[in-house]
């Protein structure tokens, strides 16, 4: 018996829904399992780039730790290669008393302490019995460790070093670098160099390129089975820094790296917090780099972005789901209602996410010579809403002077038909602020007459972003300004003038002119800074150089502080004679400052002492005092600058002082 047509129709409309709504859950769950596959991937793509920044940051600072290393190592082999300081050691040694010995030696010991800025210095005898630093005599013997690197350093005439460690002798960690003194192929004694790691190593391990409350940098090294921080550890409040590897979790990275593991690695750090880590050896030395970071923290921001991103797809594909379901169970009107809905709510998500990023829309009909602007515009703009703004009110609210400007931005970009992008100022109508926009726009084309009919686009504020890349330009400024002068002083430093070296010889070798250099010293400083003080003593610097930079006046010259004491003046295009008289005038305004100095041999007041050179920077050789150089060795040569000018200075001190001396002249009295 045949069904009826309606039961029929009935039967096939349900198994018709059926099939409908199987092939959609089977296309919802192939869309998800592809989300979940897309959110995977993307978090395995997210941790091979927080792998990589450990790496990244893990090698940086390795590298930094080895370049200050291997700073201290020049620093030790040039004061190895001073045959004359060697000379006067190993006299001073035999005769410890001799008081004109004694003050050279502090002197330069002293003088390497602060170009170099090691915490302490001492002289040595072959025995390791410590004789002298800057300041005065002293005794003592090296610790065992120090001593050891001695023999080492007096066998092999090579200059060692200790790595950092904590000792009695000091009260803080600290590096040591041992430089043999040789006269002849005798060995006479060492400088032993100290330098405080708090200070000039930590800071290298406590740089982190992102914004991380977790990251830290640490280095360790193990002894039997203890393992010890050199570094302070960032979160550990009890400041402990030797561990029993028998006592720390398995999984630790800092026991997975004495066993052996290096690179990446994963596990629970000392406070038992899940993180990623980065470790390797220091090239050269017993230490391991272990740079970390919490695994919560690096992917907290990852995970929520993705899921959020995640989350729309997945919304609008139930949402479509449901609008084909409602297409299918309900009538025509309904789904005509909810259609309406949903493009109410999505204007009014369009909106607030415009109101968000201060971004409005707007389209200027060519023809009626006004814009219609959206409600956010309007705000931008400072009107009321109406929606519509003629053309000569736009113009009003573009400051004169960028008006022409701006008009010609929109007039090329309309005959050339390409999209506009432009940025410039406009004055609010409400209360005249002066606000940067960012002004975005396309333009439609009358196909029949071929003419630009209308320019849509979208407008956006972006005067916070313009305060912060001025804030930032200022800043970027103010500290390339400070990293080029002397603190104290206020007159360029030794980097602003070796970078002003290097510039000016290159001019003075395009355009064949002689390039002069003044080294001063003030006469007896450390009698003045014992007499009188150090706040006497720093004030009477700043006065001092006060008084040079006042007399390097002209165009090119530049007066800077060497160090210490110390201070030089460049002085371009200048020959001998002319070098002659602008030291004159430094040694006598720095006379007419009257400063007392009741310690001097030399007069009642501070004086100065002044070498002088002059080079003629050429490409060939040439004879007498000119030097040979191509564009690409001049650092070396410009070199040569420094050691005649010292070489002038050393000669006005030998001669009484408070004299000018120049280069030319100590090579005469030397033949």
């Amino acid at each position: 018996m045949p069904l009826p047509p309606a039961f029929s129709w009935y039967q096939s409309r349900l198994w018709g829904g059926r099939v409908l709504a199987l092939v959609g859950l089977l296309a919802l769950g192939g869309v998800l399992w592809g989300l979940v596959q897309a959110y995977q991937s993307r978090e395995e793509h997210t941790r091979h780039q927080i792998e990589r920044e450990l790496h990244t940051v893990n090698y940086l600072q390795t590298q930094s730790l080895l370049d200050w290393r291997e700073q201290r190592l020049i620093d030790a082999s040039t004061l190895a290669d001073d045959s004359m300081f060697a000379q006067s050691a190993s006299q001073w040694l035999q005769v410890p008393g001799a008081t004109v010995l004694t003050l050279r030696i502090q002197e330069r010991l002293r003088i390497f302490q602060e170009r170099a800025k090691y915490t302490a210095v001492y002289l040595l005898d072959a025995q390791g019995r410590l004789w002298l630093t800057p300041h005065g005599d002293t005794n003592g013997r090296l610790p065992a460790p120090e001593m050891q690197a001695l023999q080492e350093a007096l066998a092999q005439a090579i200059v060692t070093v200790v790595e950092p460690r904590r000792d009695d002798f000091f009260a803080f960690p600290f590096l040591s670098v041992i430089v043999p003194l040789f006269e002849g192929t005798e060995p006479v004694g060492a400088v032993w160099l100290v330098s405080d790691v708090r200070t000039n190593l930590y800071t290298k391990l406590q740089t982190w390129p992102t914004p991380r409350e977790t990251a830290e940098s640490t280095l360790f090294s193990r002894h039997g089975d203890e393992v010890r921080a050199l570094s302070p550890l960032r979160h550990d409040t009890n400041g402990k820094s030797v561990f029993q590897l028998s006592q720390m979790p398995p999984d630790d990275p800092v026991v997975q790296a004495m066993a052996g593991a290096r690179g990446v690695l994963y596990g629970h750090d000392y406070r038992g917090r899940a993180v990623m880590a980065m470790a390797s050896a220091v090239p050269d030395s017993p230490w391991i780099m272990v740079s970390k970071i919490d695994v919560a923290e690096a992917f907290a921001d990852t995970q929520l972005r993705e899921i959020l991103a995640l989350s729309l797809p997945v919304s609008l594909l139930l949402l479509l789901a449901g609008l084909v379901f409602a297409y299918v169970q309900r009538r025509a009107w309904r789904r005509e209602r909810e259609l309406k809905t949903q493009l109410q709510r999505n204007m009014r998500w369009l909106e607030g996410a415009q109101k968000a990023a201060s971004v409005g829309y707007f389209a200027f009909d060519l023809d009626q010579k006004q814009f219609l602007m959206s409600s956010m515009a309007n705000e931008i703009f400072g009107m009321s809403h109406t929606g519509v703004l003629s053309l000569q009110e736009w113009m009003s609210a573009i400051p004169e002077e960028d008006c022409q400007r701006v008009l010609t931005i929109h007039r090329d970009a309309m005959a050339q038909r390409t999209p506009l992008r432009t940025q410039y100022r406009i004055q609010r109508m409400d209360n005249q602020a002066l606000r940067w926009v960012e002004v975005w726009g396309e333009y439609e084309v009358e196909v029949e007459q071929d003419r630009v009919a209308r320019m849509i686009g979208t407008i956006q504020d972006i005067t916070e972003r313009k305060q912060s890349e001025q804030e930032l330009t200022n800043y970027r400024t103010a500290l390339e300004e400070k990293v080029r002068l002397d603190p104290m002083t206020q007159i360029p430093n030794r980097r602003a003038l070796d970078e002003h070296v290097v510039l000016e010889w290159h001019r003075a070798m395009r355009n064949h002119t002689p390039l002069s250099l003044l080294m001063i010293d003030v006469d007896h400083f450390k009698a003045y800074n014992d007499h009188y003080g150090h706040v006497a003593g720093d004030e009477c610097l700043r006065q001092v150089a006060a008084a040079i930079a006042a007399c390097a006046s002209r165009a090119g010259e530049l007066a800077a502080r060497y160090g210490g004491e110390e201070f030089s003046v460049l002085l371009p295009d200048t020959d001998v004679e002319q070098a002659q008289q602008s030291a004159e005038r430094i040694r006598a305004a720095v006379e007419a400052l009257a400063m007392e100095h009741a310690d001097s041999s030399v007069a009642g007041c501070v004086t100065v002492s002044i070498g002088t050179t002059s080079i003629q920077p050429v490409f060939t050789p040439t004879p007498a005092l000119d030097v040979c150089t191509e564009p690409d060795t001049v650092p070396q040569a410009a070199q040569t600058l420094f050691e005649q000018a010292d070489a002038a200075l050393y000669q006005a001190k030998q001669q009484g002082r408070n004299r000018v001396v120049a280069y030319a002249s100590t090579v005469a009295q030397a033949d």
